[in-house]
C-alpha cells in the first residue's frame, strides 16, 4: 500500500524552529568568537537532514518494531560509556567517533519513551487500568537500568529524567490510591538512602546551595546567584542584543549551556522571556493535540512520552536557572549548546510526527 501523504504539521514545527533560531542567535550574541554558534549551526543542519530522512523512510510500524532493539542497543552503549567514555568536568558521559563526541543518554531517552509506550499499550489492552503495583513495577523496571547507568556517570539531572518520564506515563494512565500512597512513602525512603549513601559530595552541595545560595556564593551557589543577577538586570525590555554583560564578560558560568536562559533574559528582559516561554507552551499544547489525534494506544503513549522529554527539560532548566530548583545540569531544549541534545530533539519531533500521521 502506498504511503498516505500528509501536510507537514507546521503548528508543531513553527515553535520548534523559532525556538531553535532564538537559541542560535543567543549563542551568537554572547560569544564574540562565534565558536559555539558555528558548531551548533552544524548540528542543526545535521538534525534537519535526519529529520527529513526519517519522515521519508520511516513509518509507525518500523518505529514500533524497532523500539525494543533500539532500547537494548542504547543500554549496551551506556554500559560502554562507563568503560570507554570520554570524561569532562568529572563526569564520563560521552563517546568519541572521530572528531565528534556524542552523549548516548540523550538518545536513550527516545528509546526509553518508545519501550514504555509499548508496555503501556499492553497494560491498557489487558484492561489493567488504573495501574496497580505490578503494572507500575513493570514500568519502573524498564526505567531502572537506564537510570542507574546514567547516575553512575555521574549525571544526576539526566538520570532523573528517566524516572519523570516513567511517572508521566503512569499518571496519564492513572494509578490506584494505595499505589500512590506507597509511592510517596517509598520516595521518602529512597530519598533518605540516596542522600546518605548514593549522592556524591558535590551533588549534595548543589542541593544545599539551592536551599541557601548566599552561604555558597563563592562556590556551588555562584552559578545561581549570577543567573539571578543576569535575569534581574534584564528588567522589562532587556539590555539589548549583544549587550548582556554578565554573559559576555564571563561573570556567569555555563552561559551557553545550562544557563542560556539567563543569557537570553539579560538581553531581552521580561518581554523577551515571556515570548520564549509562550513559544514553549504553544509547542507543548501542539504535542497534546498530536497525542489526541493518535491512531492507537502505542502512538498515543509514545507521543506523550516523547513530549515529556521536552517538557521536563524545560521545566527543570527554567526552575534551576531562576533558583527555584536545584542545579542539576539539565539543558534547555533547542536553546542550550549541545550537539547530542540538538540531534536528539530533531529525531524526537520526527518520531512524534510519524506516529501522529495516518500512514501505515
Amino acid at each position: 500500500m502506498a504511503r498516505k501523504r500528509q501536510r507537514m504539521d507546521w503548528s508543531l514545527l513553527i515553535p520548534f524552529f523559532v525556538i531553535s533560531l532564538i537559541g542560535l542567535l543567543t549563542l551568537a550574541g554572547i560569544d564574540q568568537t562565534l565558536f559555539y554558534f558555528k558548531r551548533q549551526l552544524v548540528w542543526h543542519v545535521i538534525g534537519i537532514a535526519c529529520f527529513l530522512l526519517m519522515l521519508k523512510f520511516v513509518d509507525r510500524k518500523k518505529i514500533k518494531e524497532w523500539a525494543p532493539v533500539f532500547y537494548g542497543i542504547m543500554l549496551f552503549i551506556l554500559l560502554v560509556v562507563l568503560f570507554a567514555g570520554k570524561s569532562s568536568k568529572g563526569a564520563q558521559r560521552w563517546l568519541a567517533i572521530g572528531p565528534f563526541r556524542f552523549q548516548p543518554s540523550e538518545f536513550g531517552k527516545i528509546s526509553f519513551a518508545l519501550v514504555v509506550a509499548q508496555i503501556m499499550e499492553w497494560i491498557t489492552d489487558k484492561g489493567r487500568l488504573p495501574l496497580g503495583f505490578s503494572e507500575v513495577f513493570l514500568v519502573m523496571l524498564v526505567a531502572i537500568p537506564m537510570f542507574g547507568l546514567v547516575l553512575i556517570q555521574p549525571d544526576l539531572g539526566t538520570s532523573f529524567i528517566f524516572i519523570l518520564m516513567a511517572l508521566s506515563a503512569v499518571f496519564i494512565a492513572g494509578v490506584r490510591k494505595r499505589v500512590l500512597v506507597f509511592g510517596i512513602i517509598a520516595s521518602v525512603v529512597v530519598g533518605y538512602v540516596g542522600w546518605t549513601h548514593v549522592l556524591k559530595g558535590y551533588q549534595k552541595n548543589r542541593i544545599k546551595a539551592f536551599l541557601n545560595p548566599k552561604k555558597y556564593s563563592t562556590t556551588i551557589g555562584y552559578h545561581v546567584i549570577q543567573s539571578r543577577i543576569a535575569i534581574g538586570s534584564g528588567r522589562i525590555f532587556g539590555k539589548g542584543y549583544m549587550k548582556a554583560t554578565q554573559a559576555r564578560l564571563g561573570f556567569m558560568p555555563e552561559k551557553h549551556t545550562d544557563f542560556i536562559f539567563a543569557s537570553f533574559a539579560e538581553s531581552w528582559g521580561f518581554l523577551g522571556t515571556s515570548i520564549l516561554v509562550m513559544l514553549y507552551c504553544f509547542f507543548f499544547s501542539r504535542v497534546v493535540e498530536l497525542a489526541k489525534r493518535a491512531k492507537g494506544l502505542f502512538e498515543f503513549y509514545s507521543i506523550v512520552e516523547l513530549g515529556s522529554i521536552f517538557f521536563w527539560h524545560t521545566f527543570i532548566n527554567l526552575g534551576m536557572t531562576m533558583g527555584v530548583l536545584p542545579v542539576v545540569g539539565v539543558p534547555l531544549p533547542l536553546m542550550s549548546y549541545g550537539g547530542s541534545a540538538t540531534l536528539a530533539a530533531y529525531i524526537n519531533v520526527a518520531c512524534m510526527l510519524i506516529l501522529a500521521r495516518g500512514d501505515v
